[in-house]
């Protein structure tokens, strides 16, 4: 079995670039952001925003060259997408970067074949929602297994 070599994508739009390219991602940024500014990684070790970002499929959202947003998508390419980590510069947001970012994520032409889609959110069901997300219908499916 081969590994995916899946290309980087970049979308334009006004002064403000969204790209796959690993290679761009400011981690000292990423890791300030997520352990400084989330609710879900508060105080992580970089070690672990590092791996994160390392099995995931990334996307860094750039004003010019500096960077002031991201997101990563745990995914197989076919089948699922868990979109997690999203998070825009508190200096940017209001300006629709963040639903502009998810759209982005989910429009990815690698992805066309993922039909289960998913996140978790403590605050911005609303943002969400008007990009077409909605509550999960069936949660008694869903399990999970608690942390130790």
């Amino acid at each position: 079995m081969s590994t995916l070599n899946i290309p980087d994508h970049i979308w334009q739009r006004d002064a403000f670039t969204l790209s796959t390219e690993r290679a761009r991602l400011d981690f000292d940024y990423i890791h300030q952001q997520l352990t400084e500014k989330s609710y879900w990684a508060k105080d992580q070790p970089r070690a672990k925003t590092e791996r994160a970002f390392a099995g995931s499929l990334p996307f860094g959202l750039y004003h010019q060259d500096q960077q002031i947003g991201f997101a990563r998508l745990v995914t197989d390419y076919t089948r699922f997408g868990w979109l997690c980590d999203v998070m825009i510069d508190e200096n940017w947001r209001g300006h629709g970067l963040g639903s502009w970012l998810a759209t982005c994520v989910r429009a990815h032409p690698e992805l066309a074949t993922v039909h289960r889609w998913m996140l978790s959110t403590n605050d911005a069901h609303p943002l969400y929602q008007r990009l077409g997300w909605r509550v999960v219908q069936d949660p008694q499916k869903l399990m999970e297994f608690p942390p130790s």
